[in-house]
């Protein structure tokens, strides 16, 4: 073998020294390369860059010069094979030193590494937390199938020529003044707008309440501080507003012309029974994601053990270059950018810290957990094959199928595999142990979004938050 690891010591609570030595042969091998390199960068009067002799080199930088030169080739190409034998994970660059290098002796140094911690886990089991009722009332249900049936509504005349009402739709023509003269974005003709939408600004939307078709009138109003042209906050605008239609939206009825767009449902009552079952699925999912992030909070808030100051500062280091990328991509700067989310350079970096400190807290917990319950978490050989089969069964080209079970086959993908296995078990553990208070259900349905039937099944399903790893983004 090209080395030996001769010594492995604990010299603090997450540090390790390594006795490392590699055989001669190995060396003499890098010394070769090292006078090759050395030759191509050095400036030697009278010698071509790459040509320079041997013997010339040892004369201008000395024979120790070279043989550092190997032995830093040497543990290079050698180190991450050192690591991943001694099974260690380190979190930082290593500290190296050199205890023995000749030109006829093995190469002896010794390793520093700081290494991921193992944290102390406070209490995991029997958290208490909030069950969100998944109970699905017939006010949501209501409104549920009110906004699908919105999806397909229809801007019919109101009858009877009556005035406008807020949610009513109004083609209109405006014309805005200020001091006499016109301004950006203070007139238009043939502008629909649902009144109350606050397309426009409140004021304005709410004057056209009570107007007739056919009806001209006058305004004054304040512009508003939202406005976009901040020039024109607060300033007085004279409106000249015509009315030319009214229209109000007519929601279609659950009839079988209607469920045709939907798909295939055999009438009214399988389509609300249907729609019903999304809605327990969604809550059911939202449900658990909620039940997860009160116990990982109280875990996160209750460990005691220091977090590596390196870890956090890596992660920093890498979302900050995953916002460069993203909007290098789109061709923004970071100060247009910023001002876009109204946020200072200070905030968004305090967010991108607690974010970091956040991810990295619960990646040590994961590998705590993953420790603590070793027994329970392990798969079987029919639940990994089960796993594959169901990511697999995601595809449809033959192509992409080859690619994943090739992917499977390698180490890499058999780990990664397992991971997620492990995963998901201590996730039903934590939940399975956890003193569950259940809610009752309010009937106002919450503000996550809903699914419908255009949507996309994935869409609708709450994802679950993606754990974060080192060397992963």
């Amino acid at each position: 073998m090209s080395y030996e690891i001769k010594n492995q010591k604990k010299i603090d609570l997450n540090k390790v020294k390594l006795d490392i030595e590699i055989s001669n042969n190995y060396l003499k091998k890098y010394i070769g390369k090292a006078y090759k390199n050395i030759s191509q960068k050095a400036n030697i009067p009278g010698f071509r860059k790459g040509k320079i002799p041997y013997q010339i080199i040892d004369a201008n930088f000395g024979k120790q010069y070279v043989l550092n030169e190997a032995a830093s080739l040497s543990i290079s190409e050698l180190y991450p094979d050192i690591i991943t034998q001694s099974n260690l994970k380190p979190i930082d660059y290593p500290k190296i030193k050199i205890t023995q290098l000749a030109e006829d002796l093995s190469l002896g140094f010794e390793v520093e590494l700081e290494l991921e911690p193992e944290i102390e886990l406070p209490g995991y089991k029997g958290i208490k937390v909030t069950g969100l009722s998944t109970d699905v009332s017939d006010q949501e249900l209501e409104l549920q199938i009110n906004n699908i049936r919105n999806n397909f509504a229809s801007l019919e005349p109101v009858e009877d020529d009556r005035p406008i009402s807020k949610g009513d739709y109004v083609t209109l023509d405006f014309d805005g003044e200020i001091e006499g003269k016109a301004f950006e974005g203070g007139s238009a003709e043939d502008y629909l707008l649902e009144v109350g939408s606050n397309t426009l600004f409140a004021e304005f939307e709410n004057s056209l309440i009570g107007m007739k078709r056919g009806i001209k009138k006058n305004v004054i109003l304040i512009l508003p501080e939202n406005i976009e042209n901040k020039d024109l906050e607060g300033k007085q605008a004279n409106f000249s507003i015509f009315i030319k239609e009214i229209k109000k939206k007519v929601l279609p009825e659950i009839n079988e012309e209607f469920l045709k767009n939907l798909g295939d449902y055999k009438d009214a009552d399988d389509f609300k029974d249907s729609i019903k079952k999304r809605l327990i699925e969604q809550k059911e999912s939202f449900k658990k994601g909620k039940i997860i992030e009160e116990i990982f909070n109280h875990i996160v808030d209750n460990i005691k053990s220091n977090i590596p100051t390196v870890m956090v500062t890596g992660r920093i280091k890498q979302i900050n270059e995953e916002i460069d990328e993203g909007l290098k991509k789109q061709k923004i700067n970071r100060n247009n950018y910023l001002k876009a989310i109204n946020i200072t350079e200070d905030k968004l970096n305090e967010e991108i810290r607690e974010r970091a400190l956040r991810e990295v807290k619960e990646y040590l917990i994961f590998k705590a957990l993953e420790k603590a319950e070793k027994k329970n978490i392990e798969p079987s050989e029919d639940e990994i094959k089960k796993e594959k089969d169901n990511i697999i069964s995601r595809y449809k080209k033959e192509e992409d199928i080859k690619k994943i079970r090739e992917f499977f086959e390698n180490p890499e993908g058999e780990k990664t595999l397992t991971q997620n296995i492990k995963r998901r078990k201590i996730i039903d553990l934590l939940i399975k142990s956890a003193q569950v208070i259940e809610e009752k259900n309010t009937g106002s349905g919450g503000k996550e979004e809903i699914w419908t039937p255009d949507k996309d099944k994935a869409g609708a399903e709450k994802k679950a938050k993606r754990l974060w790893t080192p060397g992963s983004k």
